[in-house]
């Protein structure tokens, strides 16, 4: 698990977060799941088996699920991605596929000790009774790719090469997924994860996240420690210590104060490097600016100044390709 994803699940250790996490992108705001309802989840429901072990791209997410109103109701299993998983639809499917399998080995082996299922009945072969259920498991994934926004598969369907008449035949699995960039308000969340998301959201629209932050100044004004942190990992936001004040023993900080003082320098060094890498990918291809700049949407003459910073620096490395275009922009200015 990267620095990213630490920060990501830390952050949702609380639960007031959680809940807002789950109220936000489940219930559209709703105050549905409240904060007190929730318990630490036994680490054995959310279960990965062997696998978590031998690679890399599973992440069990059982100290960071909850119990909802008690037993047999949800467990809200919180997966948060910084980055486009294209094996996503499977991963979930497998999750939750060995949580269910976990849930009736416990109730097996009840079962086993106890004795109380006749032998040679459908309910001994079964290892349950007729009667039994499951615990539901829900399980949410939280994109907060600030390169660019979701594309891989939503349900097993888009994975999977299949006839049409035989599509009705194949069991969908659909993924719960709350891809921040597909929002343009984020008015259903009441804890930091607000202005976590509209800053993910906007971090390549400067005047939009200023418009932003003047509209809720007091929130921005006031950030707490962790949405600091998070904002910096994530979204590469740089909010100085200088900025902040104590506030009842807690240290807030002042985003606004950063901004006007052009300290959140993150935004637009971390930009710059989105445009330049995917300015390489495409020169790479050998496609022309003007193409570029219509397939990024971009105005052709930032195009222009990427690839004249490229072939100064005689070569597709971003970081050198980024001073280059540091230098330029100062002697412009000089």
């Amino acid at each position: 698990m990267g620095k990213t994803d630490e920060y990501q699940y830390d952050y949702l250790d609380d639960n007031l977060r959680f809940a807002d996490q789950v109220n936000g992108a489940l219930f559209a705001g709703r105050q549905v799941v409240k904060p007190q309802e929730l318990e630490e989840a036994d680490a054995q429901l959310v279960f990965l088996g062997k696998e978590a072990g031998r690679r890399k791209n599973f992440r069990a997410v059982a100290d960071r699920a909850r119990i909802w109103r008690g037993r047999l109701i949800h467990i809200l299993a919180i997966e948060n991605q910084s980055f486009v998983d294209y094996h996503m639809v499977l991963r979930n499917m497998l999750t939750e596929s060995l949580s269910y399998q976990r849930q009736w080995r416990q109730k097996k082996r009840a079962h086993e000790r106890a004795r109380d299922l006749r032998r040679g009945t459908d309910e001994f072969l079964s290892g349950m009774t007729r009667q039994e259920k499951f615990m539901p498991v829900i399980t949410l994934v939280v994109y907060c790719g600030t390169e660019h926004p979701w594309d891989g598969a939503r349900s097993l369907h888009e994975l999977v090469e299949i006839d049409e008449e035989l599509k009705g035949y194949v069991t969908n699995y659909r993924l719960n997924l709350y891809e921040c960039h597909e929002h343009d308000t984020f008015d259903e969340y009441r804890t930091g994860l607000r202005q976590f998301f509209e800053v993910v959201r906007y971090s390549q629209d400067k005047e939009k996240l200023r418009e932003i932050m003047e509209k809720n100044r007091a929130a921005y004004s006031r950030m707490d420690s962790e949405t600091r942190e998070l904002l910096e990992v994530v979204a590469g936001v740089r909010i100085g210590e200088e900025t902040a004040t104590m506030e009842n023993g807690e240290k807030k900080f002042n985003m606004c104060k950063a901004f006007v003082d052009m300290k959140l320098e993150g935004i637009e060094e971390g930009s710059r490097k989105r445009l330049v890498n995917m300015v390489c990918k495409k020169l790479l291809k050998n496609k022309p600016a003007s193409v570029i700049a219509d397939e990024l949407e971009e105005e052709l003459s930032e195009i222009e100044k990427v690839t004249e910073a490229q072939k100064q620096a005689g070569s597709y490395d971003v970081e050198q390709i980024c001073r280059v275009l540091t230098d330029m922009r100062r002697a412009a200015t000089s």
